[in-house]
């Protein structure tokens, strides 16, 4: 039947989360919307810190509200001896551990990938960190901030690097999704030959992965001569964002020219059509004119009279208007949840409706019963 528990693709599959902070717990999210049962070993001694970053609202994280649904919490004192045969159990009963510990403290603990593979070849051991399980930065401390910087996807992708990003991107992008890529496809691998997999995923890697694209011309040959450049980086009339005349943005993606000429057509501006490539000295010129053109109308406006025409003109939303918007009511992006609203997880057809983020050590008694 629709929806029902053996649809999820991870259905069956127990995942322990010894992660802390927002990239393992976005990962062991998205598997826990993909069917998995996730059980979260936090610390007895106020758990992960995630529960207090702020803001908060009754006193708890809105970041663990967030990410920790659907999740058991169970508390283990992994620096005590006596914890250390009853990990073995969860793990032994488990898919895949996720953690995210630098590699002398996940040895430290009794579980890093080589050990939990000593024991449990069938295991999927992820470890999330920031620059790996080896090279002279394997120890070194850091956060999103100090891996976007490294990876030099700060100084590419903005003009003053100064300008903090508001996205956890490395935390996010580099952290959670190539681990659960990393994951996913360890799980089939592992239906093939009965053997796990020990993953290490680099947050400072991830996001030299994702600088790739915009470096492409330190990777080809020849790339460093190469003519020419993709008129996307704000230089160009053609993709840029502009202000309306009551002060809200709109965003231009008109890469091709068919759009731009449309786009010429429907302001008046037939003469501009010619123009979309043009050099830098005419760049400067054309954005000026489009920018006080833009400002001659308000956003409605604008919108209004581009509403059904082939030209790629959005609005720059902010994030609770871009939840509002009539096209993700209309999909039923936004759903309602215990305790607030939640994305519909875009990668899967189906997922299980999520229990609240649980108090801390809520289901310790049932799962370690459960292993005794």
């Amino acid at each position: 039947m629709p929806g029902s528990h053996t649809e999820y693709p991870l259905a069956g599959i127990r995942v322990l989360d010894f992660s802390r902070l927002i990239p393992g717990a976005f990962a062991t999210l998205m598997l826990a919307e993909l069917g998995a049962d996730v059980i979260k070993i936090e610390d007895p001694r106020g758990g992960d810190p995630m529960r207090s970053l702020p803001p908060l609202v009754d006193g708890r994280g809105i970041y663990h509200l967030l990410l920790d649904r659907g999740k058991k919490s169970v508390t283990l004192d992994l620096r005590d001896p006596a914890s250390r045969p009853i990990v073995d159990r969860l793990i032994a009963q488990s898919d895949v551990v996720v953690e995210s510990f630098r590699p002398a403290a996940a040895q430290r603990l009794g579980i890093s990938g080589a050990e939990i593979h000593s024991r449990h070849p069938h295991v999927v051991h992820c470890a999330i960190t920031g620059y790996g399980q080896t090279g002279p930065y394997a120890e070194v401390p850091g956060h999103d901030l100090n891996y976007v910087a490294l990876s030099g996807l700060l100084s590419v992708d903005r003009p003053d690097p100064k300008a903090l990003p508001r996205m956890f991107i490395a935390d996010v992008g580099g952290g959670a999704f190539s681990a659960v890529v990393g994951i996913l496809a360890a799980l089939v691998g592992r239906g093939r030959t009965g053997r796990g997999a020990s993953l290490d995923i680099s947050m400072h890697e991830s996001m030299l992965y994702w600088v790739m694209v915009a470096a492409a011309r330190e990777f080809v040959d020849g790339g460093r001569t190469a003519a020419d450049e993709l008129p996307t980086f704000g230089q160009h009339a053609c993709y840029n964002v502009y202000r309306t005349k009551d002060g809200y943005l709109l965003a231009l993606g008109a890469l091709e020219s068919k759009f731009w000429r449309r786009f010429c057509e429907v302001v008046g501006r037939p003469d501009l059509v010619d123009r979309q490539l043009t050099g830098a000295a005419d760049q400067i010129d054309l954005l000026a004119d489009v920018r006080r053109l833009v400002g001659t109308r308000t956003r409605d406006e604008w919108l209004g009279l581009f509403r059904g025409e082939d030209v790629c003109l959005t609005p720059v939303n902010s994030p609770a208007e871009a939840m509002e918007d009539d096209h993700v009511r209309a999909r039923g992006v936004v759903r309602s949840v215990s305790g607030g609203r939640a994305i519909r997880p875009p990668f899967v057809e189906a997922s299980p409706t999520l229990s609240p983020a649980p108090a801390l050590g809520a289901d310790t008694a049932l799962v370690l019963d459960a292993v005794k």
